[in-house]
Parts: structure tokens; C-alpha cells; sequence
């Protein structure tokens, strides 16, 4: 395990990565208000219907992510890069409690993300644009922070007797302690029912692929 010390991994810490993005999200919320000033037929709903979607684009995105290259076992280079580099980790230690839990570094993050919002920024003058970015980013915000919240050593127990935030906490127990192959979704379970691999609730029908029976990842 690598030791987790110093200033370099103080801005991989959950702390830092929300303060960075969290401030991302309001300028580009300012920005895309601003713009709902340029012509008179584009108002605030636009703003917030772009959110909604960017909201929406993110947990389809998360979703994709964990599963098919997070946890993707065939090919060798993905493997490596995705399982073995960045998640595999995450994935050995054996209780939901992770004292050295770290998302991904600023480093690798900032310059990507700053990189597609100038280049949104640059392509559109519509405010529709930035509030969809600040949608997507505020879904990785959340991400973030229930990830934290998740895997605290003193998780907030208040947020936790919350029914929403408790299911989750419960469905990603699950992907970690009993069955890697399912629920890969942290901000929705919606994915995860549509896609077949949300363990069955009660009261809600889920069909399990068949052919899906094992656990593909070394969890």
C-alpha cells in the first residue's frame, strides 16, 4: 500500500477535491446567468433544466465508468490502467471503513476539466452550455462526497439514517463486501436497475442476467 503523506496527497484528499469543483460549479452557475441576460426568451428554467441534465449525463457516466473500465478484467492495457492503477486498491481493503481514502488527484483532474470547460465556454455563448457542465460536475461533486461519506473511519450518522443516502451506503456494502458485479452506481441505483446488476429490493422487480452469476472482479 502506498503511504498517503504530505502536501502532494492533500489535494487527492475528498476536502480538496470538493472545494476545487464546488467552486468550479458557481462560476459556471454565474456564467450561465449571465448569459440568460443576452436574449429576452432565455430565463432562469434554462439554467436549471441544463443542470438537471448535466446531472442527469453524470450518473450515466459514473455508471459506465465503474463498470466497463473500473472493473474491466479482458484486455490488458485497460486492466492495468483502470483496475490496477486506480481502483484495484480501493477494492482490497476488507470493511467499508478506508482510512487512506483518496479520490483522484487534483493533478490529473484540474487541467482535463479546465481544458473542456474553456473549450465550452469558447464554443457556445448559449447558457444552456455552462449550466450543463455545472450540472455534470456538481454530479461529481456528490459523487465525491457520498465516496467520502461512504468510507469515513466517523461517518456522519445523521446524513446516514437519511433513507436515500442509507440505501446507497447499502448498495455500494454490498459492491464491496458481497458482490463486486453489482451496483456500480453512487449517486442513482436507476442505472443499475435498468442495466440488471441492482440486487433485487423489495416491492421492485430486477431481472439478473443469467449468464451474470459470478463475481468478474477481485473485489
Amino acid at each position: 500500500m502506498p503511504v498517503y503523506s504530505g502536501l502532494w496527497w492533500k489535494l487527492a484528499l475528498p476536502q480538496s477535491i470538493l472545494l476545487a469543483y464546488s467552486s468550479i460549479v458557481i462560476a459556471l452557475v454565474v456564467v450561465a446567468a449571465s448569459r440568460t441576460t443576452l436574449k429576452a426568451y432565455v430565463g432562469p428554467s434554462v439554467v436549471l433544466a441544463g443542470m438537471l441534465l448535466g446531472w442527469i449525463l453524470w450518473t450515466f457516466f459514473e455508471y459506465c465508468l465503474h463498470r466497463w473500465l473500473l472493473h474491466h478484467m479482458r484486455t490488458r492495457p485497460l486492466r492495468i490502467l483502470f483496475w490496477n492503477l486506480l481502483h484495484r486498491e480501493h477494492h482490497l481493503y476488507r470493511q467499508m471503513r478506508d482510512p487512506d481514502h483518496h479520490g483522484v488527484h487534483l493533478a490529473i483532474t484540474l487541467p482535463l476539466t479546465s481544458l473542456f470547460c474553456l473549450g465550452v465556454l469558447k464554443g457556445s455563448r448559449h447558457a444552456a452550455a455552462p449550466a450543463v457542465l455545472a450540472g455534470w460536475l456538481l454530479g461529481y461533486c456528490v459523487y465525491e462526497a457520498l465516496h467520502w461519506l461512504f468510507h469515513a473511519n466517523r461517518p456522519y450518522q445523521k446524513l446516514l439514517s437519511m433513507k436515500l443516502i442509507a440505501r446507497l451506503r447499502d448498495a455500494h456494502e454490498i459492491h464491496h463486501l458481497v458482490n463486486a458485479s453489482r451496483h456500480y452506481g453512487f449517486v442513482s441505483l436507476f442505472w443499475d436497475r435498468l442495466f440488471g446488476t441492482c440486487l433485487p429490493e423489495p416491492g421492485v422487480p430486477v431481472i439478473i442476467p443469467a449468464h451474470d452469476h459470478r463475481n468478474p472482479s477481485p473485489s
